[in-house]
């Protein structure tokens, strides 16, 4: 099954935009992210290609979804190479526990594509080590930070930490925390991102968002976003900065609710980037606006 309103095979050098499945909790406690991918594609068929917001039809868009990215269902060491794809479309990732995006982010910082890295997420996943992992998913931007430099990354929506985490990130990470978008608001924490042209990596843990609408995940955490006001982010993100490639990432079917919700939400989530691209880079191809 491949994602709603993705091009077939046959014409997949047509597409502008690609999506690519990561099927890997191998760095996760609670086991069941790898069957992201699978749920989220299900979840995509259930949900109309007409965005009524944009007044905008998806498939327009011509993104082909090209199927899954393997990694090896162990603990990566960080010195691994993906087989990956360097193409001028845009990529959108979804998994899969959120260490996946460290091997990604690493192959396109490598190769020049990415300079910047912004987080998206409840946790600001920085600790050195847990429970003897360095590449765990609670390490994640810990390692990112280190490869593309701290002053390279964003982190926004965070409200949980251990104290190790918060005495290395207050001084060295740039963040817009979850207290402070409640007080100032999206448009306000945009405004103070401002605009920029370096490559951006784009990274969506799902789990920023209230657990009340994304609760399969492996650490919900209490008074998180809207998924209002995440789509609203996006947009402003996208608008403002060249996002290359990004990724949405922690949905554990395992862990979700009878109807899929979370993974509903993180096709909807999906569609947003989508049409967000779509919006910047070729409005001229769409009548509906």
């Amino acid at each position: 099954m491949r994602f709603s309103g993705s091009l077939s095979s046959v014409d997949r050098e047509k597409a502008w935009y690609e999506l690519i499945g990561v099927p890997y909790d191998g760095n996760a406690s609670r086991k069941g992210a790898s069957e992201g991918p699978r749920a989220i594609r299900r979840a995509s068929q259930r949900l109309e290609t007409f965005l009524w917001r944009q007044k905008l039809e998806l498939a327009d868009l011509l993104y082909y979804d090209r199927g899954d990215l393997r990694l090896e269902q162990k603990s990566f060491s960080g010195g691994e190479q993906i087989a990956m794809s360097h193409s001028a479309r845009k990529k959108i990732f979804f998994g899969g526990d959120h260490s996946i995006s460290y091997p990604i982010i690493k192959d396109l910082f490598e190769h020049g594509e990415v300079a910047t890295v912004i987080a998206i997420d409840a946790h600001a996943d920085f600790r050195d080590s847990y429970k003897n992992n360095r590449f765990s998913n609670a390490c994640v931007m810990r390692r990112v930070a280190e490869l593309v430099g701290s002053e390279q990354v964003l982190e926004i929506g965070v409200r949980s930490a251990s104290a190790d985490e918060y005495a290395v990130i207050k001084d060295q990470i740039r963040m817009y925390d979850a207290e402070l978008l409640r007080q100032k608001g999206v448009r306000a924490v945009l405004e103070a991102i401002g605009e920029g042209d370096e490559k951006t990596y784009l990274s969506i843990d799902i789990d920023v968002l209230d657990p009340s609408i994304a609760p399969g995940v492996e650490h919900p955490e209490p008074c998180g976003m809207s998924l209002e006001n995440l789509l609203s982010l996006l947009q402003g993100i996208i608008e403002r900065k060249e996002v290359v490639a990004s990724d949405v990432v922690e949905v554990n079917p395992k862990l979700d609710t009878s109807n899929g919700l979370t993974s509903i939400n993180a096709s909807r989530i999906i569609f947003e980037l989508l049409a967000c691209y779509g919006m910047r880079e070729a409005p001229f191809a769409h009548p509906h606006l």
